[in-house]
């Protein structure tokens, strides 16, 4: 297993799926005053990622990133909304 790195969130494992009380996606969604949820929107659409609850904050969180993946493929930085297109736009915007 890759050492995790707080700096570098590319050395983080994503989740498969969204767990089942994942805030964005889960079957039984974990109730979220607004307040909360505007600020994870906040940072999954400007320049951070959500981690999963349900694995520690040892994984990103599949639900929020697949929102992140949709909103970088329409404003136009990825050229399809996958976690491949995701870590070649990460890699050479960082390898610069």
């Amino acid at each position: 297993m890759k050492k995790l790195d707080r700096n570098d969130l590319r050395t983080y494992p994503v989740q498969n799926k969204p767990c089942k009380t994942c805030p964005f996606a889960g079957e039984t969604p974990l109730i979220l005053p607004e307040s909360d949820l505007v600020m994870f929107y906040k940072n999954l659409l400007g320049n951070g990622q959500h981690f999963c609850h349900s694995a520690n904050n040892q994984k990103i969180c599949r639900g929020g990133r697949n929102i992140q993946l949709q909103w970088l493929y329409l404003i136009g930085m990825l050229d399809e909304p996958t976690d491949k297109a995701f870590d070649e736009t990460m890699n050479e915007v960082l390898n610069k």
